[in-house]
């Protein structure tokens, strides 16, 4: 039986593309979040962070953009911890890729996402 990578190789041997994408399958129907080219090359920006801005991002494009899960469920969609969450969205923040806005006790923050540098 031949490998993996081998049965890989053969089926796309005459591709000229760089990257494949295989199958429609139920979990990539699920949908896409595109991340902004500005946040995935950006230096000094951490692989964190970035995966934190992608995360919020889908929050943002799915069916309930007014809802932002807490801190908690964002270090658990990230597999992150929650200390390493709130680390990584004040280096958002330094970075200005996100701005937070305080509504004050009792309210959600307010997430701006930037699409470019400000």
């Amino acid at each position: 039986m031949k490998d993996i990578h081998t049965l890989l190789k053969q089926r796309y041997r005459g591709t000229d593309q760089d990257i494949v994408l295989d199958g429609a399958d139920v979990l990539s129907q699920k949908g896409y979040t595109l991340v902004p080219n500005y946040i995935l090359y950006q230096q000094g920006l951490t692989a964190q962070a970035k995966l934190i801005y992608a995360m919020l991002l889908s929050y943002a494009w799915g069916t309930k953009r007014s809802a932002y899960p807490g801190q908690e469920r964002l270090a658990a969609d990230c597999g992150l911890g929650v200390a390493t969450v709130k680390r990584h969205i004040k280096h958002l923040v330094e970075k200005k890729c996100i701005t937070i806005v305080r509504r004050g006790q009792g309210w959600t923050n307010l997430y701006i996402l930037h699409f470019k540098r400000r």
